[in-house]
């Protein structure tokens, strides 16, 4: 059995990390909760995620053209991919795009001091 990693982070920095996120994710769940979910997640899982609004990201690009999107386009059709991403993995959106420039590696917990 391998041994958890853990990478501590200020409630500053944790913020920097969290805030913007959520300006895509539009979630009312408490940090408390989408850190415990992110943390819940495996090192495949949380991979498999990023890969994933990748994916989402490149049909995005080509379905939005660039002089057609708005910033309150694209703003909305990640929220969306954020919550089918969600419902995968049964987190909260948030906890999805916390994936995508997440402040530890893919294996390791965080946790907010």
């Amino acid at each position: 059995m391998m041994k958890s990693k853990f990478k501590i982070i200020s409630s500053d920095r944790a913020d920097k990390w969290v805030l913007p996120a959520n300006l895509f994710a539009k979630s009312q769940c408490p940090l408390p909760v989408v850190i415990k979910q992110f943390n819940a997640l495996s090192s495949r899982q949380r991979n498999d995620i990023v890969k994933l609004f990748r994916e989402y990201d490149e049909i995005r690009r080509a379905k939005i053209p660039k002089d057609d999107a708005t910033d309150d386009a694209w703003i909305t059709c990640v929220m969306v991919d954020a919550h089918i991403i969600a419902t995968e993995y049964n987190v909260d959106p948030l906890t999805v795009i916390m994936c995508i420039g997440s402040p530890c590696k893919s294996n390791e917990k965080v946790v907010v001091k």
